[in-house]
């Protein structure tokens, strides 16, 4: 039975007015219509059901993010930081590097300020502690927890001044060993400058107005920029083109190699007694309670290495040594000035077992709380 409780609409005759046939085909449509609606409904709740079941789970997305390992840096061993020397850049690494790489090591190289890709900066402010501090702060910034800091020539010198600034600092050092590579602290002197090529030399600062920098139109004006600053060696300069001199996407070229910091350099850290200083610095904080680090001095063999090792000779290994008895000293026999590339298989093997240890001395003092 059809329950009749309320009415179709105002005005709208009951069911048990209609005619008996009417009647009988009013219900038979509205069974028909329940049915649909019934069966509509059905199909409806079934097909959205199936949809729902065939949606996949939603992920969940975190909000904490996690530290990565990379090339870098690592949870096992400290980073090895590479610093070149005059007239390089960070290429000159590249062996060592690649060979770092696949043994498992992480390594970063850096370009110093003014030299290979590196801005120079105010030429007033190239200073051994500035250039340190570049090198400190791009460790930190890289998210390098610890690390072992290699400088080659010049580069050591600036590695000299970055431990003395570490250990200095009385705070964690990021440091965990400094290799000098071929550099001792014996007073050298800078080449004599004119003061007509001194104005001409400021030419290959950063750029701007009526100075073009270290960026050229072609090989060939590049050349002939740098030929007047080397001995006019041909043979030299040659040697560079598309190593520290290079062609970018846009055809120009581009010189890691710099006159204007050459200079700097020579005048500012080879010539000064900065790494004298440095190592009286680190040889007295040594002696007194010792380096939250090891310092390594390597040199190469003669007639390539650039460092006095006679006993007496003011500023050279031996005279270091005696000043910092802590220090280690190795001799690479038959190695040229760039240890690094004259003798690699040897300098990367011995850079690996440095690694190792001062990253197994690092865990075992995190444990002690020292």
């Amino acid at each position: 039975r059809l329950c009749s409780r309320q009415p179709w609409g105002r005005g709208s005759p009951r069911l048990a007015e209609l005619a008996p046939v009417r009647q009988v085909a009013t219900l038979s449509k509205m069974r028909q219509t329940l049915l649909r609606t019934r069966l509509g409904l059905s199909l409806a709740a079934s097909v959205v059901g199936a949809v729902q079941m065939a949606q996949p789970a939603r992920s969940r997305s975190s909000s904490a993010v996690l530290p990565l390992a990379s090339s870098m840096q690592s949870s096992q061993r400290a980073t090895a930081v590479l610093v070149h020397g005059l007239d390089s850049s960070k290429e000159t690494w590249s062996g060592v590097l690649a060979d770092l790489a696949a043994a498992g090591y992480p390594a970063v190289a850096y370009d110093l300020r003014g030299h290979g890709e590196s801005p120079l900066g105010d030429p007033d402010e190239f200073e051994p502690a500035a250039l340190a501090s570049d090198v400190l702060a791009a460790v930190r910034a890289a998210g390098i927890k610890r690390c072992v800091l290699v400088g080659h020539s010049m580069g050591g010198r600036v590695a000299m001044r970055a431990a003395a600034i570490e250990a200095e600092s009385g705070g964690a050092s990021v440091l965990r060993a400094v290799v000098v590579e071929d550099m001792d602290i014996s007073p050298r002197t800078a080449p004599e400058l004119s003061a007509e090529k001194r104005r001409e030399v400021a030419a290959w600062g950063d750029g701007g107005e009526g100075a073009p920098g270290r960026r050229f139109a072609s090989w060939g004006a590049c050349r002939e920029a740098l030929l007047p600053w080397y001995d006019a060696d041909e043979v030299r300069v040659d040697s560079w083109r598309n190593k520290r001199v290079r062609p970018h996407p846009d055809s120009s070229w581009w010189s890691d190699i710099n006159p204007l910091a050459r200079r700097l350099a020579w005048e500012r850290v080879l010539a000064s007694d900065d790494g004298a200083s440095a190592w009286r610095e680190l040889a007295a904080r040594s002696g007194s309670g010792g380096l939250p680090f090891s310092v390594q001095l390597w040199h190469a063999d003669v007639p390539g290495s650039v460092v006095k090792e006679g006993a007496g000779e003011v500023g050279g290994i031996a005279d270091m040594s005696g000043q910092m008895p802590a220090a280690r000293v190795r001799k690479f026999r038959g190695a040229a000035h760039s240890i690094h590339n004259s003798a690699r298989d040897e300098f990367v093997s011995a850079l690996c077992a440095l690694v190792d240890e001062a990253s197994l001395e690092g865990e075992a003092a995190a444990k002690h709380g020292t």
